[in-house]
């Protein structure tokens, strides 16, 4: 299954986001560790780790731009290839100006190998055999008049083509594995930083503007990221919004009230019936969608639900959708 984000926002938001905030968790790491002994200054260490991962790893930019150095070459040699085969076919016309038949075995192909490839491949190997055969007419000076260093050009030019489209095919395949593996260093990253983040919530409970710099609140300009802020009343359970359920999609939780909320996705209006998503005030989750409610068909219409359990106090939200 194909590796996706975990988070929202930008990329590089996130390896920002995450140095800041190890720099404040090592300053309160004891206060981490009083109540959780799983905070070391080796958990703080790791973290780190994460964080230059996804700060060196390799980027989409580029990965592009070495995809285009790859798939440059091709074109050259794509362009080599017809400006070779018009220099041939040129010389046949001259050595059979009045044989249709055979100038077609010169020709048969050509219109669809310039659009493809690996088609152009095939086209050369023929024509490669088809030269060969007439070889002596097309370089009969009174007939094709063709220079024999076209026939070694030829080859040339096809083992290059050859070469270009293999290296290109390589490398698409690895960059499927260089971006699987630089999201999986991201995920990781974030993994660890919701951890932190949720964590000081409860450390920080009596201090609101400690509990405010733990926080993760990225901006984005992607039309296809929908974000809804509102509140909920006492003892309310309230209708987000309505989406399409896909399994892969995830869909971005923050608490940003005082009072602890549940969210879940549901069938209907009114039920948490999936794998709740219970925030302290300011925590953050990100959960697919299969997830929250397994055993849903993808396209089958859900509702981001979200509770307040309190009797006085309303709650305020933050929710995130890549639908």
């Amino acid at each position: 299954m194909e590796t996706r984000r975990k988070f929202k926002g930008s990329d590089a938001f996130l390896a920002e986001s995450a140095r800041t905030i190890y720099n404040l968790f090592t300053q309160d790491l004891e206060r981490f560790t009083a109540l959780n002994t799983r905070f070391t200054s080796e958990y703080a260490a790791a973290f780190l780790h994460q964080i230059d991962a996804a700060d060196t790893v390799v980027t989409d930019v580029s990965t592009l731009a070495k995809q285009g150095v790859e798939t440059q070459k091709v074109l050259i040699e794509m362009q080599n290839a017809s400006r070779v085969y018009n220099r041939i076919k040129s010389h046949a016309m001259w050595a059979f100006p009045d044989n249709p038949a055979v100038l077609k075995e010169f020709t048969t192909g050509y219109r669809d190998a310039s659009k493809n490839q690996p088609k152009m491949l095939v086209f050369l190997e023929t024509l490669e055999k088809v030269v060969t055969n007439y070889l002596d007419d097309l370089t009969d000076v009174t007939k094709g008049g063709m220079p024999a260093s076209i026939v070694e050009e030829l080859a040339t030019i096809k083992d290059e083509l050859k070469s270009a489209n293999t290296q290109q095919e390589v490398y698409k395949k690895q960059r499927l594995v260089i971006t699987q593996d630089r999201i999986s260093a991201l995920n990781d990253c974030y993994t660890t930083l919701v951890q932190i983040i949720n964590t000081a919530q409860l450390v920080f409970a009596n201090e609101p503007a400690k509990r405010a710099q733990y926080s993760y609140r990225p901006t984005t300009g992607s039309s296809s990221i929908t974000d809804f802020v509102g509140q909920v009343a006492p003892n309310e359970t309230k209708v987000i919004t309505q989406v399409s359920y896909d399994k892969e999609s995830f869909i971005g939780f923050e608490n940003r009230g005082e009072t602890t909320l549940q969210f879940d996705i549901s069938t209907d209006e009114v039920t948490l019936n999936g794998n709740m998503v219970e925030l302290e005030s300011g925590a953050i989750n990100n959960q697919p969608m299969e997830w929250l409610l397994a055993d849903v068909t993808n396209g089958t219409k859900v509702n981001i639900l979200a509770y307040n359990p309190s009797t006085t106090s309303t709650g305020s939200y933050w929710v995130s959708t890549d639908v």
